[in-house]
């Protein structure tokens, strides 16, 4: 199954805010971390649109906790497919399920994962409600994108 995913975060450098991640039937995540925003752009930009989505499943947590609860939504799927638009999205999803609720290292829990990055721009869409720079939109709008 193909799982469409976008982060924000904190400047391009900066800890994780939030990860969103749209199964391919729909069914979605929004986890935001419990990590402060300090970058004036993402302050002005992307806490106000925070809140603004409609996933299956909403949690806030620590950021070391966001892996696991990634790992819990994909389940059983033991080859999850994981698209983004952007290799940084990517890596910083490798880091969550790469990451204990300690801090430390986790081994992977999948025996096998595929990546796709796909350089296209998901904005403007037609998907209707669609909040640009809210992870779980901009998930929405990839997958509505490329379907």
């Amino acid at each position: 199954m193909k799982y469409y995913i976008d982060c924000e975060f904190d400047g391009h450098n900066g800890p994780l805010l939030s990860i969103a991640i749209v199964r391919e039937d729909g069914e979605s995540l929004h986890v935001e971390t419990t990590e402060p925003a300090r970058d004036p752009w993402v302050v002005a930009n992307v806490l106000p649109h925070m809140g603004s989505h409609r996933a299956s499943v909403s949690l806030q947590v620590p950021g070391t906790m966001v892996g696991r609860k990634l790992a819990a939504f994909i389940g059983t799927d033991d080859a999850p497919i994981i698209v983004a638009d952007s290799p940084v999205d990517i890596a910083r999803f490798c880091v969550a399920i790469s990451t204990a609720s300690g801090g430390g290292y986790a081994a992977c829990i999948k025996p096998h994962l595929l990546f796709e990055v796909h350089d296209v721009d998901s904005y403007p869409t037609d998907l209707p409600g669609a909040v640009q720079h809210n992870a779980w939109w901009d998930a929405m709008a990839l997958r509505h994108k490329l379907s």
